[in-house]
């Protein structure tokens, strides 16, 4: 990650840090925002999750992360697709926001193609027998046992999320005064702000 500003005068500069940010999630799993948090609408309520950040794509301000078929939150986000996430890094005194809405990708070029270059253990996840969040009586039933599984069964079950969003909150704290951004995207025309912290 490119080093950051200690104070921020500029709108761009509030954009610059949240994408070298983002950026540097990818590969850094030091990096908090390497597992940032999605929110997305059920039956039930906001429900909220802990997820992988994949990919960033810039330009199209996409952001990927893989999940399991059978998890409830593919059904949530396909039947609405608004989802909120959101990532905060103690170490910069950072917070990200962001808005947008989420595209499953199931058995297609998308999801070959994040399937070829994923982890073997990561595919080991994937190939369990039952779905994510079902209630067991032995979690020990669950454990994963590599040398009998089928990792490449478990592509039936491996789901591409592509998040776009179109709006980026930026906030930094500090004790001189902290700084809150907005940059709102629309028909691809960035309008940004200040907002009071």
């Amino acid at each position: 990650m490119q080093d950051l500003p200690s104070h921020y005068d500029s709108l761009e500069q509030t954009l610059q840090s949240a994408e070298s940010i983002l950026e540097d999630a990818i590969r850094n799993a030091k990096n908090l925002f390497h597992t940032p948090v999605i929110s997305s609408h059920s039956a039930k309520g906001i429900q909220t999750r802990t997820v992988v950040l994949r990919d960033f794509i810039q330009d199209s301000r996409i952001i990927r992360f893989h999940t399991d078929l059978r998890s409830p939150k593919v059904a949530e986000l396909q039947a609405n697709p608004a989802a909120t996430m959101q990532g905060y890094d103690p170490s910069i005194k950072i917070q990200l926001r962001m808005l947008g809405s989420a595209e499953v990708h199931h058995q297609d070029a998308v999801t070959e193609a994040a399937w070829a270059e994923t982890r073997e253990m990561s595919k080991e996840c994937y190939s369990v027998a039952d779905a994510p969040g079902l209630s067991i009586d032995d979690p020990n039933a669950f454990d994963i046992d590599a040398k009998n599984l089928d990792l490449e069964l478990g592509y039936a079950n491996f789901c591409v999320v592509l998040f776009q969003f179109d709006s980026l909150e930026f906030l930094h704290l500090k004790g001189s005064g902290h700084r809150r951004a907005k940059h709102v995207w629309q028909n691809d025309a960035l309008s940004s702000s200040w907002l009071i912290p």
